[in-house]
């Protein structure tokens, strides 16, 4: 570790701790502390945040209050993560039809902060966090998993972003732009995927000659395939790191040729920041059962055993503002058999499914990631569901389910507002229509996939290159 990061690590970030009025640090040296405790020990100290936030949500929040005493459920029957199972799972739709019951009566409203998701399901969502679930716990949580791939706070970095969301107030915007600079984190806005962009960035890799570069897995694998293809010379990276999208082995396979290292992967949700990561070991990704609960159950919302894929359901058991438990992540997922080998004994998901987002291809030469279209902003529309399906280059077509609009005007009204919102993502090249429908049918496989694409990529080139 060099100066500058030792003075990043025990000056500047403390001093980002004290402004913000959160605990990062501390949070921080609890987890690698913790990272290495005996698996008996974890759940302990998970049982006894799990037992607190039990007894919290039936004092203090409406819905989970009414739900136990409906069940006849005491918060001392609440004990284990197994007790947990006799809670109903909370979906996103019971989220909205409850928002008010779901936020805590002793929190000051001051300190809710409202955000809003698309999802990697494509189900928009309004909730509410506070400052410490998110800036003490989550984030701790994130400069850990980056570590696994030995990157320090400090550390140059590189992150590609498809859309920059700027804090609310001036404040926040300089505490945010303070954050980046100390970190030495670069963000770089990347709506198009053009080769131009493309070759854009690799120069700024070789200018900037940063240590780790993060983004989405499909615009990784899309920045290295351009890389091997037009015989670009690959910068030097110690780091890969990726999330937000299921990693797929051909991505994988395409990044370790091109820069050399194998990718770290996270997994995370906007409600709950990063809930599990890949270390060195590259066997799974560790869930940090110290913050949080995460259980992998069949249909019926019962527990199955490793090696059985089931649906993903979280327990924050930091979220005092508005608890969410037994969360259905919309994810599928399974635990590992076997430890993993690093010689941590946080539990392992060795599998992760059911977040694919197709690329959008355009005519001018544009890619753009499933993920970088435009989704969060449509919750405060009042959508519930969506998916986006590129029929060819030339037509886009967007499907709603916003149970709120009904008559003809606002129907227009919205199909106005989501077009504009679609076209800062899409750019001028491809048609959009938008569908206002009922419901949105699964796959033949089952799952829901929220943006799919049904142009061939190797067409697409061929035209392009042509």
């Amino acid at each position: 570790m060099g100066a500058y990061n030792v003075l990043a690590r025990r000056v500047m970030a403390p001093t980002l701790d004290v402004i913000r009025g959160t605990h990062c640090m501390s949070s921080l040296a609890e987890l690698e502390a913790s990272q290495w405790w005996p698996l008996e020990r974890i759940e302990a100290l998970q049982t006894e945040r799990l037992v607190q936030t039990i007894e919290h949500a039936y004092a203090h929040v409406p819905y989970y209050r009414l739900v136990m005493q409906e069940r006849g459920i005491s918060p001392r029957e609440i004990r284990t993560v197994s007790d947990l199972s006799r809670l109903p799972v909370l979906t996103k739709a019971l989220v909205r039809s409850h928002m008010k019951e779901l936020i805590a009566d002793d929190i000051d409203r001051r300190e809710l902060i409202r955000a809003q998701t698309g999802g990697s399901t494509g189900s928009p969502l309004v909730f509410y966090i506070t400052k410490h679930l998110r800036f003490s716990y989550g984030y701790a949580r994130g400069l850990l998993a980056m570590q696994w791939a030995d990157v320090a706070i400090g550390d140059k970095m590189v992150s590609l972003v498809q859309h920059y969301v700027a804090p609310p107030t001036r404040l926040e915007r300089r505490i945010k732009r303070f954050s980046a600079r100390f970190r030495r984190n670069m963000y770089i806005p990347l709506a198009s995927l053009s080769d131009e962009n493309l070759d854009l960035v690799v120069r700024l890799l070789h200018k900037t000659k940063p240590r780790a570069l993060s983004a989405y897995p499909s615009t990784l694998a899309l920045l290295a395939g351009y890389i091997r293809d037009f015989g670009r010379s690959a910068p030097a990276l110690s780091a890969v790191l990726t999330g937000g999208e299921q990693v797929f082995e051909h991505q994988r396979e395409v990044l370790r040729g091109v820069f050399g290292v194998e990718p770290y992967s996270t997994y995370g949700t906007h409600e709950n920041s990063i809930l599990a990561g890949e270390c060195e070991a590259h066997a799974g990704m560790h869930v940090f059962a110290q913050d949080l609960v995460l259980e992998i159950v069949d249909d019926n919302g019962s527990p199955v055993g490793p090696g059985t894929e089931g649906r993903v359901l979280v327990t924050n058991l930091h979220a005092r503002g508005m608890p969410f438990i037994r969360y259905d992540t919309g994810d599928v997922g399974s635990y590992a058999v076997a430890p993993c080998p690093c010689g941590r004994s946080m539990p392992l998901l060795d599998r992760l499914s059911g977040r694919r987002c197709d690329t959008i291809y355009t005519r001018s030469g544009g890619r753009i990631v499933g993920n970088g279209i435009e989704r969060d902003g449509f919750a405060l529309l009042g959508v519930t569901q969506l998916q986006y399906v590129q029929e060819d280059l030339d037509h886009f077509k967007a499907r709603f389910v916003v149970p709120g609009v009904s008559t003809t005007e606002a129907q227009n009204m919205f199909r106005l507002q989501a077009t504009d919102m679609l076209r800062r993502s899409l750019g001028p090249d491809i048609s959009i229509t938008v569908e206002l429908v009922e419901r949105i049918e699964t796959s033949p496989a089952g799952k829901y996939v929220p943006v799919i694409s049904k142009v061939d990529p190797n067409s697409w080139l061929n035209r392009i290159g042509s």
